[in-house]
């Protein structure tokens, strides 16, 4: 078994303090010991990943949490809940930090369904071989009435006039019933049709789900089985919930059937005013909801640890426009006054703009020698049609530092066995020390250690210890075909075990998720390597490349959510990236969080023309004008010299 903890002695709650920083603000200290569900309000910078950390560390370090309950904490992105993990285990020690589980909603729905499937009521349960398939969504729900109908012998009347959208929201989506059979012989159609659907998803040809599918599958189970919802209860004896305000109404009602009315307390931290994602089905009023069905205690964080004062300054008077009663941020570094920057600046078309940003982004780079994964590049939509000027324009300068649109690769890089299969590449081939990279493979080997002996994980780091040794031989003599890369990552793999990292993740621990993500990443290793006519030979190069060490990263907003960055530019504040600035939760939530992503400074473009179109800014006149009630004007790019910085 790995070490208790009860190896460790408990301290009092009153005599611990905050471990690995200098302190918390008072509110976000009182919201760490809190003994009942709270919902803890953080603006952006409030460092509501360190309060989620500094809670679990004052829960596992005073028993609060109590040997042998866990503590269960749910993220909305995978690399959300990858870095509340990795800080948790910065402040705990292993044994402790064992008993600490982050995961995304999907994965703690998927992990409940391919645990306990067999309790799924028969007509719902799906098959042990089913994949996952995300073109089963709203878009596609013609399609799926059109083949319910058919199997049921509908007739046009009977398919006239329904919404399809609203069909898949509210119908197909809905809340399972125990007993489908039932659904089948009603009256309602639509409901029929519904069911139907499930059924040639669950028992058809390929067997497909997609993650709202499971969610709800997920509720049943637990609705459905009471002891199994007591032993979940009894297991995680605290939740955390980050990003609270976009979690979908189908994570909120599993949520509720899994903690309310329990002595599971649960802490949510959120942020209204970033409430981006109503178009994938977040749940309008969420956290009055909440706050009222689970009598949460609510804590405001004020203090902005990320921004310098100017921009804090902004990001207050912005606040204050999207909430009249917002309550403004304050620096949480102690200056009063500072730097920060934010410019808006208008170009007469993309390419005149691709142009100067690239000289700007060369001089952040090389003059005032920031990293460039420290740099971003924002889009609202489209990033490789927005950013291909830029990318054209960043080759033509005398520089290695290019940028590339991320969201091709954000996911895959998030995922755990990924980062261990590039730690063990990085570390067999590098020719200096990997510190970190090491302790992420031990903290891997940890994790999926848990159930072994003394003598067994000594073992199994010895073979870790081998494999990077034989890494280091095999790799040179790698042919570039995909079927060599594949075998050199079944290397690492072997060195955990298949088993030990399915059992690790959720994610993996059913269908073929495990398969399909080694795989994309054998391809993508596979394409930076070369083929027998251009071989790179150079796995430095390669893991550089793939990771995008001197990439600065292009994505959207949403992609953005979380991160933050020394220096952001948006391109494209016109009226064709935004979509409903009617809908505050919409877009001006989104402006408000590209905003705040920046530690340093941010700048906003406006191109006259782009694609070759005339662009206008008359519908996002609104945040222009947020931006000019903050103080910050317009700027024409032709009075600018951008061969000298405009820094």
């Amino acid at each position: 078994m790995g070490r208790k903890a009860t190896q460790f002695h408990l301290i009092d709650p009153q005599t611990w303090c905050p471990v690995g920083i200098d302190g918390l603000e008072d509110s976000a200290d009182e919201a760490a010991r809190c003994e009942q569900n709270s919902i803890v309000v953080a603006g952006p910078g409030a460092g509501k990943t360190e309060l989620l950390a500094q809670r679990a560390d004052y829960l596992l370090r005073t028993g609060q949490c109590a040997t042998p309950q866990r503590i269960l904490a749910i993220s909305l992105k995978c690399d959300a809940a990858k870095n509340l993990r990795e800080r948790v285990c910065e402040r705990l020690p292993n044994g402790l930090a064992d008993r600490f589980d982050s995961m995304t909603c999907d994965a703690f729905s998927k992990q409940l369904v391919d645990r306990f499937r067999l309790a799924v009521p028969e007509f719902w349960r799906p098959e042990d071989d089913y994949r996952i398939e995300f073109n089963i969504n709203e878009s596609k729900a013609g399609n799926m009435i059109s083949n319910a109908a058919e199997i049921l012998g509908c007739s046009p009347a009977e398919q006239a006039g329904i919404s399809r959208i609203a069909w898949y929201r509210k119908v197909f989506c809905q809340r399972l019933p125990e007993d489908g059979t039932a659904v089948l012989d009603s009256d309602a159609v639509q409901q029929r049709m519904a069911a139907t659907q499930w059924q040639h998803y669950l028992r058809g040809k390929y067997r497909y789900l997609n993650f709202h599918m499971i969610a709800r599958l997920a509720e049943l189970v637990l609705r459905t089985n009471p002891r199994l919802l007591r032993a979940l209860q009894m297991t995680y004896s605290h939740v955390f919930l980050d990003e609270f305000q976009d979690m979908t109404n189908l994570h909120y009602d599993l949520l509720v059937t899994a903690f309310r009315d329990s002595d599971t307390v649960l802490t949510a931290v959120g942020d209204t005013k970033q409430c981006i994602m109503t178009w994938a089905g977040a749940l309008a009023g969420i956290t009055e909801r909440y706050a009222k069905e689970f009598g949460a205690r609510p804590f405001i964080l004020r203090a902005n640890y990320r921004s310098e004062p100017e921009l804090i300054r902004i990001i207050g008077s912005l606040a204050q426009q999207i909430e009249p009663d917002a309550i403004p941020p304050i620096p949480g570094n102690g200056k009063e006054v500072g730097e920060g920057q934010c410019r808006v600046i208008e170009f007469s078309d993309d390419v005149e703009e691709a142009a100067a940003l690239a000289k700007l982004l060369h001089h952040t780079v090389e003059e005032e020698e920031i990293d460039p994964r420290d740099i971003c590049v924002l889009c609202r939509k489209k990033v490789e049609a927005y950013s291909s000027a830029l990318v054209l324009a960043m080759r033509q300068q005398t520089t290695d530092i290019q940028v590339r649109d991320e969201t091709k690769l954000q996911d895959l890089l998030a995922e755990p066995i990924v980062q261990t299969i590039v730690d063990a590449l990085d570390l067999a081939t590098s020719g200096s020390p990997k510190p970190d990279a090491w302790e992420r493979l031990q903290n891997t080997l940890t994790q999926t250690s848990r159930s072994f002996s003394s003598r067994q994980r000594r073992l199994r780091n010895d073979l870790l210890s081998a494999t990077i040794d034989c890494l280091r031989s095999s790799l040179t003599r790698c042919d570039p075909s995909l079927e060599a890369i594949h075998t050199e990552i079944v290397r690492v793999l072997e060195a955990f075990g298949e088993n030990a990292l399915r059992n690790s993740f959720a994610q993996y621990r059913q269908g073929i998720f495990f398969d399909e993500t080694v795989t994309k990443l054998s391809k993508e290793l596979a394409k930076r390597y070369g083929t027998e006519e251009t071989q790179t030979l150079n796995w430095q190069e390669v893991i550089a490349d793939f990771t995008g060490v001197s990439s600065i990263p292009v994505m959207t907003i949403h992609k953005s959510k979380g991160l933050e960055y020394h220096t952001v530019v948006f391109m494209g504040l016109e009226d064709s990236a935004f979509n409903n600035l009617s809908d505050p939760s919409g877009d001006g939530n989104a402006f408000f969080v590209a905003m705040s992503r920046a530690k340093k400074r941010i700048i906003f473009t406006f191109a006259e023309s782009r694609f070759r179109r005339a662009q206008s800014k008359k519908k996002v006149s609104l945040l222009y004008g947020w931006l000019e009630e903050a103080g910050v004007h317009v700027e024409k790019g032709s009075d600018l010299n951008f061969d000298e910085s405009v820094w």
